[in-house]
């Protein structure tokens, strides 16, 4: 699962790693969003003083920006990138080196979850799918 970045990509990296001081592991450019997956244990100073990093570099980028904490657990990972929409469990299953996973989250929070068209469950299926091998992605 080899990633490459454009120009564009890295210069979103060099803008969001000067603006946060925080190393970034993958990035991903969606028309009106930047995904930054960051390294384990470094998203608090990524979003300390209430998110005041994250809002100048949206307002940099004019861009909204999403940052998702890197774990090398795929269901850890999984659930930092559901982590908002109210996680109550996520159910991992290796099916010949493909995970099959499971999301259960807040009912409340469904709809938000898959999004319209499946727009935010497609996004979640991409970012999984960059660093674990996914046979598919469920919520529930």
């Amino acid at each position: 699962m080899s990633m490459k970045f454009n120009a564009q990509t890295l210069r979103y990296i060099s803008l969001f790693e000067a603006a946060t001081n925080v190393d970034v592991k993958d990035c991903i450019e969606k028309e009106e969003l930047v995904i930054f997956i960051v390294y384990p244990h470094t998203i608090k100073r990524v979003l300390q003083n209430r998110g005041e990093k994250v809002q100048k570099l949206r307002k940099m980028l004019q861009k909204n920006v999403m940052v998702v904490e890197y774990s090398p657990d795929v269901s850890k990972f999984v659930y930092n990138i559901f982590r908002r929409y109210g996680v109550k469990n996520v159910k991992v299953n290796n099916e010949g080196g493909e995970f099959s996973i499971v999301v259960y989250v807040d009912p409340r929070e469904k709809a938000r979850a898959i999004g319209r068209d499946g727009r935010n469950l497609k996004l979640a299926k991409e970012i999984i799918s960059r660093h674990f091998p996914l046979k598919n992605l469920i919520v529930s």
